[in-house]
């Protein structure tokens, strides 16, 4: 158990990380984003099982469904009307 919780911890913040370093396009980040969120999700489901409360996984699962589609979304309007999806060709105070 406590092995687990090591690597998990691990992989979370390898995963920030990689979050930090690839930065260029916005398509990797939300990729990132989503090893973070399973990362936490790993690590509340240990907690969560000790306690008995495994339903509350499925409220963390529905935001991150939710923050999934918010973001594929935005990429595809990026896309659409900027033609790139490169963060540094994105000026987000005229947009």
């Amino acid at each position: 158990m406590m092995n687990m919780m090591m690597l998990i911890i691990y992989m979370f913040f390898m995963s920030c990380l990689l979050f930090t370093t690839l930065y260029k396009h916005l398509l990797v980040s939300l990729m990132t984003l989503e090893i973070i969120m399973m990362n936490l999700m790993l690590f509340t489901y240990m907690y969560l099982l000790l306690l008995k409360f495994e339903y509350f996984l499925m409220f963390f699962l529905l935001m991150t469904v939710c923050e999934g589609v918010l973001g594929l979304t935005l990429l595809l309007l990026l896309v659409r009307f900027k033609g790139t999806d490169k963060v540094k060709l994105i000026n987000l105070l005229m947009w």
